[in-house]
């Protein structure tokens, strides 16, 4: 078996069936989510409907929050697929596929074929990657070019091809015009750092190649950001770098996000199961990066890029005032090598026996951790989702039951077994997920049924409006642009029309509406739909 896994074909037709499980299965088996999902939905759904190619436009306007590259993905699965949720998320399982594939050519490149299997099996399984391969967010897209761009600049190196270079360039560029600078800056910083440590200066000197690379990057990422500029001028400069990158950066955006530990958590939790040998794997890679004797120079190199390719991009969003849980997303790509790289150490048969007692009690941290993790969940699904709490329970024990075989294999020194079995118990946990728990997050996450209910009733030229979180989804389930209800006096001047008018917003901003302080509406407020914490609300009976 392990002679047939040394054929890549192999290995990637087997992640392609491990992807079409987790990923691609799971893409319409909830409503899209507000209001991320449905902001690119519904962007690229009107750029469709007008074949429009250029500008991202929302609500009928051009909005820049991220460049087009996502969209155009999504335009194109449209095109392929239709106009609904497949469609919407195909691109990022797509690139979650892809990004498997990238980061087991990354490890067999770098280390051994063994240890590209083994980080790929672990980026596959692990938390965040799994959520963002079936959800409708940028960082996917922008994470696997990423990815591929140090993948295609170490083939550079070490098979001495020019031409991988301007891959690499050409990866960088597409992840410019997926999420803006970020693409190339922070890639950029960490590739040149390196080589700076490293004293390796010869692509510096190769002055032909380097003018390629960097008429790569300006063919590819230049034309739309020139175009956008000729065709909104300051528009485009002030709301995408003055405000989206710049003033992001500088200025808190949410309320959270605030401490500085924010994304330590984010990260454990985002690469659960496997953060358990985190601690560890980042022990090694420091030791074999600056304080080994035994390892390459070649070797010792590479885990310095790993290494530095995770705490520049985690410092720089620690230093953001902006955080979200997806923005060191692009430090899984450190995370899964390392990960990779211990498993694969600790099955090597002359493996030193304190690494082997400190790779075992790692190990042994994971169903400790377990447990008191499902307590945690439990008491936050009971406060915010009681109604999933015992279907949340159900899938806890599926997740138990795996977790207890890879213990068992594990105590019986069966250790290839004990870590496929990890990995087995996040693909057991997704039957009742797609069976129990999305059903059920549906009325909470997303505006469907709502928009659903709305077309039953409303007609031509009744006024819609909605809060700011659920009007992508309203206008993307109804074809209809609601107007933005952004405080109780605009709320309260909609219910006041003589027309029958209709709003969703939240169920406490309907309870409001006649709490003390507040003007009564001065017409009745009918709630025609309940769905998790929203209303559909109108200002006429039915």
């Amino acid at each position: 078996m392990m002679k047939l896994l040394e054929r890549p074909i192999i290995v990637v037709l087997l992640l392609l069936a491990l992807s079409g499980y987790l990923y691609f299965f799971q893409l319409d088996k909830i409503a899209l989510t507000d209001p991320d999902e449905t902001f690119y939905a519904q962007t690229a759904k009107e750029m469709f409907l007008k074949g429009e190619w250029l500008t991202p436009t929302l609500y009928g306007k051009p909005q820049f929050e991220k460049p087009i590259l996502f969209y155009w993905l999504i335009e194109i699965s449209y095109k392929v697929f239709g106009i609904n949720e497949f469609a919407v998320r195909f691109p990022c399982a797509l690139f979650g596929f892809l990004g498997l594939v990238g980061i087991y050519l990354i490890g067999r490149l770098l280390f051994s074929n063994r240890a590209g299997i083994f980080s790929a099996v672990i980026l596959a399984t692990s938390l965040e990657y799994l959520i963002l391969s079936i959800g409708c967010v940028t960082d996917m897209v922008l994470f696997t070019l990423m990815l591929f761009g140090v993948l295609f600049f170490f083939y550079g190196q070490i098979r001495k091809r020019g031409y991988f270079y301007l891959l690499s360039s050409a990866a960088f560029a597409l992840a410019t015009l997926t999420k803006g600078p970020i693409g190339l800056l922070l890639p950029a910083f960490v590739i040149i750092l390196y080589l700076v440590l490293t004293k390796d200066f010869t692509i510096f000197k190769r002055g032909f190649l380097l003018a390629g690379v960097l008429i790569v990057f300006a063919i590819i990422a230049k034309p739309w950001y020139l175009i956008m500029y000729k065709l909104h001028a300051q528009d485009f400069i002030s709301t995408f770098f003055g405000f989206q990158n710049i003033t992001r950066f500088l200025t808190p955006e949410h309320r959270i996000g605030s401490q500085v530990y924010y994304n330590i958590p984010i990260a454990l939790g985002g690469f659960f199961p496997w953060s358990v040998f985190l601690p560890l794997g980042f022990w090694r890679f420091f030791k074999g990066a600056f304080f080994s004797n035994t390892e390459s120079r070649v070797h010792r190199n590479h885990y310095l890029f790993i290494l530095l390719w995770f705490f520049v991009i985690f410092l720089f969003f620690t230093a953001s005032s902006t955080k979200l849980p997806t923005y060191i997303f692009p430090c899984f790509l450190s995370l899964a090598l390392i990960a990779g790289k211990l498993w694969d150490d600790f099955l090597n048969k002359g493996a030193a026996a304190n690494f082997v007692r400190w790779m075992k009690a790692s190990y042994y941290a994971l169903p400790g951790i377990i447990l008191p993790a499902f307590i945690g969940i439990c008491i936050f699904i009971k406060m915010d989702y009681p109604e999933i709490l015992g279907k949340t329970v159900i899938t806890g024990l599926f997740l138990i039951f795996g977790i207890a075989l890879s213990l068992t294999a594990f105590i019986s020194r069966k250790f290839i077994a004990a870590f496929l079995l990890i990995a087995y118990s996040v693909v057991l946990i997704m039957y009742p997920v797609d069976k129990l728990i999305l059903p059920a997050l549906e009325p909470h996450e997303s505006s469907k049924a709502l928009a659903k209910e709305l077309l039953k009733y409303h007609k031509e030229g009744e006024v819609i409006g909605s809060e700011y979180d659920y009007r992508a989804g309203v206008a993307f389930y109804t074809g209809k642009v609601p107007i933005k209800i952004v405080d109780y006096s605009a709320l309260h001047e909609l219910m006041g029309s003589e027309e029958r008018v209709w709003c969703v917003l939240k169920q406490k901003n309907v309870v409001d509406l006649y709490g003390p302080g507040i003007d009564k509406p001065k017409n009745v407020v009918v709630v025609v739909l309940k769905s998790g914490k929203k209303r559909l609300i109108t200002n006429k009976p039915l």
